[in-house]
């Protein structure tokens, strides 16, 4: 059985972009946070107390989270701009055709 897609929905393209980079966002935010604690700690200019640690952990836990929104909202506009170019170009073209079996 063959298929085409014709155009691709605008706003679930922007908000799969969207939690797309915002996840991955928040994979390296975390991986790059748990880093700075590990090789933080083996720093000499680094006095470790609780003040320092504490403040450490609130200003990147909330710099992770800033970025997953910024981030973000780059993702929604790169998948609104890859929907509506793919859209175009169908248009033209009639679609990509794909072939499906009768499972």
């Amino acid at each position: 059985m063959k298929k085409a897609i014709h155009s691709i929905d605008l706003g679930k393209a922007a908000l799969y972009g969207a939690v797309l980079v915002a996840f991955w966002t928040f994979v390296f935010g975390v991986y790059f946070w748990l880093i700075g604690w590990i090789f933080g700690a083996s720093s000499t200019l680094i006095d470790l107390n609780l003040a320092n640690w504490t403040s450490y952990t609130v200003t990147t836990a909330l710099q992770v989270v800033w970025r997953m929104l910024l981030n973000g909202l780059g993702g929604a506009f790169a998948g609104f701009f890859v929907a509506l170019v793919y859209n175009a170009v169908a248009g033209l073209m009639g679609g990509i055709v794909i072939h499906l079996d009768d499972a």
